[in-house]
């Protein structure tokens, strides 16, 4: 997976193979000072990590995201990429990010597939013109926001289960960059989180053109 040039790069590595590599890890937290672990990096961009705070502790296999948070860190779920870290060959610490460790790593956190494929989306009032999110997590969410993509009047106070009129202020710029893809927080639209029809968004409910031709094509 890695060349020895790469790997002469730092201290610790424990395996190295075309299906996966093991190098000593850990998090440091001021709090608690710092949490050993294994990193074992697989082929197809899975990660995981145990953790060796203990003597056979028993937290393994672990995503990256919940080893941060058994170390102690509140923030991981987006930040664990330069809250773990692996040992140069000086033996100084360097945050994965700084390292070409995270090459096949896809971002996707091993979700389910539903939980990936749907990010936000936004859809514009026909009153005032402003932009609204759709948070899309669920069926029930994909449902709100397809009956408001094909509703042409769709308006502000039409938004359900949050009361919402044209004087409520627009998401600003700099918020609406992150729409819940979990590969990345400012994704602009990957295979993981586009989707042009499933189970999850497409209703036999509905008559549009783009629900019928999936019921049919199922």
């Amino acid at each position: 997976m890695f060349t020895n040039e790469e790997l002469a790069n730092f201290y610790g590595v424990l395996k190295n193979n075309q299906d996966l590599i093991e190098i000593d890890c850990g998090c440091t937290v001021a709090k608690y000072g710092d949490t050993p672990g294994i990193l074992r990096i697989f082929a197809d961009g899975k990660i995981e990590i145990d953790c060796n705070c203990i003597e056979n502790c028993p937290e393994v296999n672990l995503p990256p995201v919940e080893f941060a948070k058994h170390a102690g860190r509140t923030n991981a779920h987006n930040n664990w990429k330069s809250q773990i870290w692996v040992f140069k060959n000086d033996g100084e610490k360097v945050a994965l990010w700084r390292t070409c460790l995270l090459k096949y790593h896809t971002d996707t956190f091993q979700r389910p597939l539903r939980e990936v494929i749907h990010r936000d989306e936004f859809l514009s009032c026909s009153r005032c013109g402003k932009e609204r999110r759709f948070p899309i997590r669920s069926k029930e969410a994909c449902k709100i926001y397809h009956n408001a993509l094909i509703d042409k009047n769709w308006q502000c106070s039409d938004m359900p289960n949050h009361p919402l009129t044209c004087n409520d202020d627009e998401e600003r710029q700099s918020r609406k960059v992150c729409r819940g893809c979990p590969r990345s927080s400012k994704c602009k639209g990957c295979e993981k989180c586009v989707c042009l029809g499933c189970d999850m968004c497409r209703f036999a409910d509905c008559s549009c053109g783009s629900c019928v031709d999936f019921i049919q094509n199922m």
